[in-house]
């Protein structure tokens, strides 16, 4: 009897033991799960996609660099206010897939992001800032282009720097503002790349939202379709007005209405370059604005990550497109570009020669 009595004095003992042991074990694997990310892109998918943006990364810092330094080096554009512009674009768009996207393109390769959280925080406030940036500035090229050809005014040198400072001014302050508790930057899709809190809809975050979204969206938007289709129809009228002018006058010269048809010609070429430069950029962003304001109202878009992850990869690859579409339709750039890669191959030789 005194064997059962301590045997059933320690079973409650033994009991909760094994029951805390339980406990324990089952701690320690949900820690173990919590520290260890869960990798729920499949191979494929993480291959495809890290491959394509390690091609857009390199495309668009050696592109991009390779613009910049042509525009100072060689200086194609003879409007000094529209070279000033188009250095700014490029410099930005440099700049925005030098830091933004091997970050973006690691993650992609380990299917989780890799950097902590401060670097989160970092790459959405870099990515907002730039995008941003990149928007407003296409923005100014239109205005700048409609004010030359429509209301034949020349833009002034200050002009051009007191519009570049306030763009500047406009995107680092809706960069910072998340930061400051004026809505929120987190991840997006399946967490390798980030932006705002889309799906956070009270009062805070919403008001940000709708201002970025008319500011950064929808009035640069705006600007560039009321200016192009202004120069398109002016354009139009001075095609016809020059091609009547040039049958009936008898005074012009050949050597005249050449150097006028060459002008015109260059001038149509660069409104036409810089029509698809502006439609590709806003053709890679539109998908990613369409799909965050579905995330604002329904939650579905959460459910499916593909959903959310592509096209903030495809609005990424806005800093590639600009690059390509200069190259291969604007001569005057292509030609400079040209002259920049065979100075630097002349000078590497020479360098490794010696």
């Amino acid at each position: 009897m005194g064997g059962l009595d301590i045997l059933s004095t320690l079973s409650p003992i033994l009991d909760q033991k094994t029951i805390l042991s339980d406990n324990d074990s089952s701690a320690s694997i949900f820690n173990s799960t919590e520290e260890e990310p869960v990798d729920v892109m499949g191979l494929g998918l993480r291959v495809s996609l890290s491959l394509a943006m390690a091609c857009v990364c390199a495309g668009s810092i050696f592109g991009n660099l390779l613009v910049f330094v042509s525009l100072v080096r060689e200086r194609p554009l003879p409007n000094p206010s529209m070279q000033l512009i188009f250095r700014h674009l490029s410099f930005a768009n440099f700049l925005l897939a030098l830091v933004g996207e091997p970050l973006v393109v690691v993650s992609l390769a380990f299917g989780h992001w890799v950097w902590g959280e401060n670097m989160r925080f970092f790459e959405a406030f870099w990515v907002t800032t730039f995008g941003l940036l990149s928007m407003m500035i296409l923005a100014l090229i239109s205005f700048e282009q409609y004010s030359r050809f429509v209301m034949q005014k020349q833009l002034l040198s200050w002009q051009v720097v007191a519009l570049l400072g306030f763009i500047y001014f406009l995107a680092l302050l809706f960069g910072v503002s998340p930061l400051l508790g004026w809505c929120g930057y987190g991840p997006e899709g399946y967490g390798v790349s980030n932006s705002l809190l889309w799906n956070d809809l009270d009062n805070n975050a919403a008001s940000y939202i709708v201002v970025i979204m008319i500011i950064g969206y929808f009035c640069p938007l705006s600007i560039i379709m009321y200016c192009y289709r202004s120069i398109y129809n002016l354009v139009q009228v001075q095609s016809n007005v020059a091609i009547v002018s040039t049958i009936i006058s008898e005074n012009v010269t050949v050597l005249t209405a050449n150097r006028n048809h060459s002008l015109l010609v260059q001038e149509r070429q660069l409104a036409t370059t810089i029509t698809f430069v502006i439609l590709a950029f806003f053709f890679c962003w539109s998908p990613y604005v369409v799909i965050n304001l579905i995330n604002m109202f329904t939650p579905w878009v959460t459910q499916y990550k593909i959903l959310a992850t592509v096209p903030a990869l495809f609005a990424k690859s806005s800093t590639l497109w600009w690059v390509v579409l200069y190259s291969m339709m604007d001569s005057r750039i292509k030609k400079a570009c040209r002259k920049t890669c065979e100075h630097f191959r002349r000078a590497f030789r020479v360098w490794y020669f010696t």
